[in-house]
């Protein structure tokens, strides 16, 4: 290839809406710290459950940290946007970075030091978890005070492939070769590490666009019922939440509790398969966010979001044929392919079809909506897998959002792309 196709090639991708938030010298930045701290995560996501099962060998530890950790982070959830609008999103994506980073450390330190206890570790990670939930929704409102209203589909599904090439790619691979070779303690330090590096991208991002005057005589409670309220006002959102709720009770159980437990007891996996596993997702996130990418929001948006949510559950079953890995391979990438399409709609609705002193409060509810189901969704898929097989959870619950989620496209209101902001 010439040198000159190759710089036509470079400009032509360069042009994409994916990679035109780039341009803006603060998102690379904010980018390039929120990289590092995937990748972390990305390892501790195959250390983690390695790490309970060393400690307790049964899908009720594994449920019981999914719980603790939920818990935890739904008040914080609740108050998270009031906080955003308060005191700027930069402010508590630091905070969150600095929690986060102290809490891994600590539990690593311990591990290595063979002090580690269930209950250090159930503490932990709460803390970690709420630290968490305050990070979540003051990153995608600081995202919309950086991209304009037409790049916003391009920013978010660029988040899509950053986030699993960082977190479901490289990250569980390199976690599950470091478990194997030297322990999942060490992949708490390393992860500790890697916020640490974030936190030091982020002191260097500029000021947002505040969306409000922040000193306001309410309290953060009343401002966060503020936020329910305009969710009750405007149908499209309330059944989008409803949706969506359906989906985190019926993926995100058998995903965190039954996938592992199936690969380290049924198929008698290592971590290392469990790395692979949440690779091939990485690459089905990567597909689904190059697919919609490059669209515009438009009438059947909201169809296309609740059809990703109900395939996502529908990849359940691959991980109930037990005699061969590629089932459950060809399950997560089509779990992650569809998880993909529609984080980058819903974000990209928020973003653009709520006002803009709103938006951080509704990237709360629904981080705070998922805290209230995911206990629940871990609870029921423990007890259910308990009574009954790891297989025939997974089924109810892959039929099940195969079938409820859509359902709800059987309301007219439901179809109904809201009024998008242009500015």
């Amino acid at each position: 290839m010439t040198q000159g196709r190759r710089t036509a090639l470079l400009a032509r991708v360069a042009d994409r809406p994916q990679f035109q938030p780039f341009r803006d010298r603060n998102f690379r930045l904010l980018w390039a710290g929120f990289a590092f701290s995937l990748l972390g995560d990305g390892m501790m996501f195959v250390a983690l459950p390695w790490l309970v099962l060393s400690l307790s060998n049964t899908t009720a530890a594994l449920a019981t940290i999914g719980v603790v950790m939920a818990l935890t982070a739904l008040p914080v959830a609740l108050v998270a946007g009031a906080c955003v609008n308060r005191y700027g999103a930069r402010l508590v994506m630091l905070t969150g970075d600095l929690v986060r980073a102290l809490v891994l450390a600590a539990i690593g330190l311990l591990g290595m030091l063979d002090l580690l206890a269930t209950w250090h570790l159930l503490v932990g990670l709460a803390v970690f978890s709420a630290a968490e939930a305050a990070f979540v929704p003051a990153f995608n409102t600081m995202v919309q005070s950086l991209v304009p209203a037409e790049y916003l589909v391009g920013a978010n599904a660029a988040d899509q492939v950053v986030r699993p090439l960082m977190w479901r790619l490289i990250g569980p691979v390199v976690g599950g070769a470091l478990v194997a070779t030297a322990g999942a303690e060490w992949v708490f330090v390393l992860d500790a590490a890697t916020f640490a590096v974030s936190f030091g991208f982020l002191l260097a991002v500029g000021a947002e666009r505040r969306p409000q005057d922040q000193r306001t005589a309410t309290g953060l409670l009343a401002d966060s019922l503020d936020g329910l309220r305009y969710v009750w006002a405007h149908k499209w959102l309330l059944y989008a939440f409803t949706a969506g709720a359906v989906t985190v009770i019926c993926v995100m159980g058998p995903w965190n509790v039954l996938v592992p437990y199936v690969l380290h007891n049924d198929m008698a996996r290592g971590a290392g398969s469990y790395g692979l596993v949440l690779a091939v997702g990485g690459v089905g996130q990567i597909a689904g966010a190059l697919a919609v990418g490059g669209k515009s929001l438009g009438g059947r948006s909201l169809v296309s979001l609740y059809l990703a949510w109900g395939v996502m559950a529908g990849g359940l079953v691959g991980f109930t044929f037990h005699t061969s890995l590629l089932p459950a391979l060809i399950g997560s990438f089509v779990i992650n392919a569809a998880l993909a399409v529609s984080a980058v709609l819903w974000g990209a609705l928020l973003q653009t079809a709520v006002p803009r002193a709103f938006v951080a409060r509704m990237f709360g509810i629904d981080w705070a909506l998922s805290q209230v189901l995911v206990p629940i969704s871990y609870s029921v898929t423990g007890a259910f897998a308990g009574a009954t097989t790891t297989s025939t959870a997974l089924l109810v619950a892959a039929l099940g959002g195969l079938a409820g989620v859509p359902a709800v496209l059987l309301i007219r209101s439901a179809r109904r792309i809201p009024e998008m902001r242009h500015s």
